[in-house]
């Protein structure tokens, strides 16, 4: 199904392949390429078919994939990525760490150059060239991340449905792949995991959805909004089904950062005021009606988290990679050697302190532009949103939705550093523009300050 859609794109690759990168969301454990030893998603499927055609047209010199302004932020933490992978198993062979057993689960080996260094550099170069195609300028809808959003949202919320309810699902479509995952299903401990390998792995979408759609019920045009609405309540009810402690600690973070940010830009621009109080207002009284199952939940679900033995299992990977972190004189032993519970234990065990800074500063330059520009909010808030829950448990770095929210940021920054609008004005604003009084009144006052 995926190659199909890649032949069907290949005629206007340049316009239809950022959506189908975002239609790929929605199939994150499927195998669209399997091989002795290599599981291809969709996403990487058709990002490996994008990276060729970059190539080839980078090399004829027929688009500049260097020419924006962060391109050497992004060279930089590449290039420093494939050298401590090169060096890192050799200056510090025979040490501890964490990676690929027997059966494809984690477990302590010692370090040695293995499969996971070259599917990791692979990964990242790859995200890294769509980020630059990203931002070489070709046109891109602020609504890019709804079709892949939508997509897995509504898939885990149906597997849900078959769960409670035994209607049919898909399954053998959204499980194709080899991964292990976890799938609780007794009435006691239910746990949703959507199409994801687990629970947390549903909550960093979920969570991201939901702030994604927050942000854009404020920007976005009412054609759209029901859209956005829908995407928000599927992704709560998916958070909750989900048990994550993911979603709990980091889930709360992103909506706290989500409503301040919504809440001063709001109040800069006087645009949705109204709805942005009428809101605020609704969801406090929902919140203190439900005030107390809202409470047992969260405590229930702290509970059993901290004394789980899951838990204990993450604290104990992170911890044994800062001290790996320490090891390597803060070097790292190189992206795939190390593979702990969180993001930010695993940068500094493999790429240390130099990679880290990279990483913080290159996620920064493209995400502050975001900050400024309402309409391209939403893909600013995304990375948030996954670098926050991310740092609660899950440590993939080239994740699909992430690395495609940076890929956004940069085209919304390199427009902006080009000079160029990259949406039309507001509605309001171009009301206001167009009026024959108001444009009188531009002109005499004017003429006035001419004077």
């Amino acid at each position: 199904m995926t190659v199909l859609a890649i032949l069907g794109c290949l005629r206007n690759w340049r316009t239809s392949f950022p959506w189908l990168l975002s239609a790929t969301l929605a199939l994150p454990i499927s195998a669209a390429v399997a091989v002795p030893g290599l599981v291809l998603p969709p996403f990487f499927l058709v990002a490996l078919v994008l990276s060729g055609l970059l190539a080839w047209e980078w090399m004829s010199g027929k688009i500049a994939l260097f020419a924006w302004r962060g391109s050497p932020l992004l060279i930089a933490f590449l290039g420093w990525c494939v050298l401590i992978t090169v060096a890192g198993p050799v200056v510090f062979a025979g040490a501890t760490v964490l990676n690929n057993v027997d059966g494809g689960l984690v477990g302590a080996t010692t370090l040695a150059y293995a499969s996971s260094n070259v599917a990791q550099l692979a990964y990242l170069g790859i995200s890294g060239l769509i980020i630059c195609f990203f931002a070489s300028g070709r046109p891109l809808s602020i609504h890019i991340l709804l079709p892949g959003l939508v997509g897995c949202m509504s898939l885990s919320f149906w597997r849900l449905l078959a769960d409670k309810l035994g209607v049919y699902f898909p399954a053998g479509l959204v499980d194709s792949s080899s991964y292990v995952y976890i799938d609780i299903n007794n009435a006691e401990s239910y746990r949703l995991r959507g199409i994801f390998t687990e629970p947390s792995t549903l909550a960093h979408y979920a969570t991201a959805a939901f702030a994604l759609s927050l942000v854009m019920l404020y920007v976005s045009g009412n054609r759209l909004r029901l859209v956005y609405l829908g995407l928000a309540v599927v992704s709560a009810i998916n958070l909750v089904f989900a048990h994550s402690g993911t979603a709990l600690v980091g889930g709360a973070v992103v909506l706290a950062v989500t409503v301040v940010f919504v809440a001063v830009r709001a109040s800069r621009t006087g645009r949705g005021l109204w709805a942005l109080s009428i809101s605020t207002c609704v969801a406090s009284i929902v919140v203190l009606i439900s005030f107390g199952p809202i409470q047992r939940y969260a405590t229930e679900l702290f509970s059993d988290k901290v004394s789980s033995a899951s838990f204990d299992g993450r604290t104990l990977s992170d911890t044994f990679s800062l001290q790996l972190f320490l090891d390597s004189f803060g070097l790292g032993v190189g992206l795939g050697s190390n593979k702990p519970s969180s993001l930010w234990p695993m940068m500094l065990s493999c790429v240390g302190v130099v990679g880290v800074v990279l990483f913080v500063v290159l996620v920064g330059y493209l995400v502050w532009p975001t900050l400024t520009q309402p309409h391209w909010l939403g893909a600013g808030i995304v990375v948030t949103s996954m670098l926050v829950t991310k740092s609660v448990a899950g440590s993939f770095l080239s994740e699909p939705l992430l690395m495609l929210a940076l890929a956004v940021c940069a085209y919304a920054g390199a427009e902006r550093a080009r000079g160029r609008v990259a949406q039309p004005p507001e509605p309001e604003a171009a009301a206001r523009a167009s009026s024959p009084a108001r444009s009188r009144d531009s002109r005499m006052a004017g003429a006035m300050a001419r004077e």
